[in-house]
């Protein structure tokens, strides 16, 4: 995203046109063109933006992001950073609820939108809801102002945390910590890991985020984190939503604004997750780029009950 930058040197102030590009995971490099003493007009400014663009240093390839959505998420991620208390003042403020909702509805919990958000704003429990449903949802709010409160590293305490405040006061038995028994993943042919197996196995998936979040882009590796962890499936309960909550934690943590995925999506984002069981993280790399752009670039009513 270009922008008008103003510097003062002595008496005087000038105005430069300035763009920045990201030309490696870490590294954002800004071009200045000088403008003047003032603002040129409108049209002089759409052919300066073009000559910026011309001297535009060679971006950071991504391993699995299609042509463009690096540039489209980049810009996202520059319009977040102007809201100085980001990502508060970046995230509307039914964020919650509507992130509350699509993912536990995501995982079968009945309540409509409308009942979640009387049950987060005043702690009403709709008549005829069933008391799991409703503690799911004041859990969801729990756990995600844990996730946006953190400030440590992303590992195995946090994520069992993490997982406590998605699970307690329901019926899963184990919260907080590992599974001591074999799961299955309900309508997918992968069989996660035994459960001796979980504690090793978690140990390397936080070790392996330490050493590709050096080299991914931000939004791939919270795909791959995302893809990685609901394969180990290493809860009882609560997996898919932990994965959601770790996947925002680190779009976050890199200056993006957090995402959903929307209930209505829930079979093209199972496919997706498919995919990375095969092996290819790429199409829920994209499927999250994607989304994240859409869900910022166009204000539109969501049509959810």
């Amino acid at each position: 995203m270009a922008f008008i930058e103003k510097q003062k040197h002595g008496e005087y102030t000038y105005y430069y046109l300035v763009k920045s590009f990201r030309i490696s995971p870490t590294q954002v490099k800004k071009v200045r063109i000088f403008l003047g003493p003032s603002v040129p007009p409108k049209e002089k400014l759409q052919e300066m933006l073009v000559e910026l663009e011309k001297k535009a240093p060679k971006q950071y390839s991504s391993e699995q992001l299609e042509v463009g959505l690096v540039e489209q998420l980049e810009d996202l991620r520059a319009s977040a950073i102007v809201f100085k208390s980001f990502p508060d003042d970046a995230i509307p403020n039914d964020f919650v609820v509507r992130f509350t909702y699509n993912t536990n509805a995501i995982e079968g919990n009945p309540l409509t939108l409308r009942e979640t958000a009387l049950v987060l704003s005043d702690k009403i429990a709709p008549q005829g809801t069933g008391t799991d449903a409703v503690i799911e949802a004041m859990n969801g709010k729990d756990a995600w102002d844990f996730a946006k409160s953190h400030k440590g590293q992303l590992n195995e305490a946090f994520i069992r945390k993490l997982q406590y405040h998605v699970t307690k006061n329901t019926a899963c038995r184990i919260q907080g910590n590992y599974r001591d028994s074999q799961v299955g993943i309900s309508g997918s042919e992968w069989r996660p890991p035994k459960p001796q197996d979980v504690p090793k196995q978690m140990k390397e998936l936080c070790g392996g985020y330490s050493m590709k979040k050096k080299k991914l882009h931000p939004v791939e590796i919270a795909a791959w984190m995302h893809n990685r962890f609901v394969q180990i499936h290493p809860f009882t309960d609560g997996n898919g939503r932990t994965a959601r909550l770790i996947l925002n934690w680190i779009l976050m943590k890199n200056r993006f604004p957090p995402i959903i995925i929307y209930v209505k999506n829930k079979q093209e984002y199972y496919s997706m997750i498919e995919a990375g069981d095969a092996g290819d993280n790429k199409p829920f790399a994209n499927f999250i780029a994607k989304g994240l752009v859409g869900q910022y670039t166009f204000r539109k009513e969501e049509k959810e009950r």
